[in-house]
């Protein structure tokens, strides 16, 4: 039996083969790197807390050029360019604010430390004794407390090893106020010699220089004192105390120190 050709059914009654619009696009991993330079990143803002940090910071710099770097080169197998550049950022943002804010508050300080010492060294040159005692003592000590009575508890007080706390204490203010009493004889603050700071405490040791002619009892025509100052938390400018005062004293060879835990900031140990 024939069959009419015209019968057949043409390719196209079956319709065309589909074709796939949306390709389900190829996985990319997120770079590891990039991830890590987020995390320090965000990490980083702890340079503000401690310079340490600034290693963490300029990891996150780092690590995030690499990612970039290698996201560049392998752009079907990685993603992750903007945690990349976010980490970039903020360890970049943070570094250098700290460092501004850390340098900022530096030069308050030693300003505050040089106005005070200044102070200190007029107390030294044209007050009693007693006076120089009296800032030996925390503020919250000298709003309760002359001069007078400053004096009489330290004659009184004696150390753990039975030293005499007021003749410790008063040495080296009694020997600079004597030689300050010679001809030509001059004291200046020199310079923050160094500090250290302990929480919201700021210790800082400034260096004092004495000079002026040589006497048979003061034969060195230049000679150098210490200055151990304190700065309490929340204390005005003019709120420090005098944690120390050595004299003779060799240049560089003290750093300054917290007091220790026992101290009472009398100057003495319970």
């Amino acid at each position: 039996m024939a069959i009419d050709p015209n019968l057949a059914p043409s390719p196209t009654d079956f319709g065309a083969a589909p074709v796939i619009e949306n390709e389900i696009p190829a996985y990319r991993a997120i770079s590891g790197a990039a991830v890590s330079s987020l995390l320090l990143g965000l990490t980083s803002l702890l340079c503000f807390a401690d310079y340490r940090f600034l290693l963490v910071a300029a990891a996150a710099v780092v690590l995030g050029f690499l990612a970039r770097r290698k996201i560049q080169r392998f752009p079907d197998v990685l993603t992750g360019t903007r945690m990349a550049d976010v980490g970039i950022a903020l360890g970049l943002i943070f570094a250098a604010s700290s460092v501004t804010v850390g340098v900022a508050n530096d030069f308050l300080l030693n300003h505050q430390a040089g106005n005070f010492a200044n102070k200190y060294i007029t107390i030294i040159r044209n007050e009693p004794l007693a006076t120089a005692v009296w800032f030996q003592q925390p503020i919250d000590i000298r709003k309760n407390r002359t001069p007078e009575e400053v004096i009489t508890e330290l004659q009184k007080a004696k150390n753990p090893g039975g030293g005499d706390v007021y003749s410790e204490r008063t040495s080296g203010l009694r020997r600079v106020k004597e030689r300050l009493r010679g001809k030509d004889q001059q004291i200046h603050f020199a310079k923050v010699e160094s500090k250290y700071v302990d929480g919201l405490t700021h210790y800082v040791n400034a260096l004092l220089d004495i000079d002026g002619p040589g006497s048979p009892e003061f034969p060195e025509k230049e000679e150098f004192a210490l200055l151990e100052i304190v700065k309490p938390p929340g204390a005005g400018q003019n709120d420090w105390y005098v944690k120390d005062f050595k004299y003779p004293y060799r240049p560089a060879s003290v750093v300054a120190a917290p007091l220790p835990k026992e101290d009472d900031g009398h100057g003495h140990s319970h």
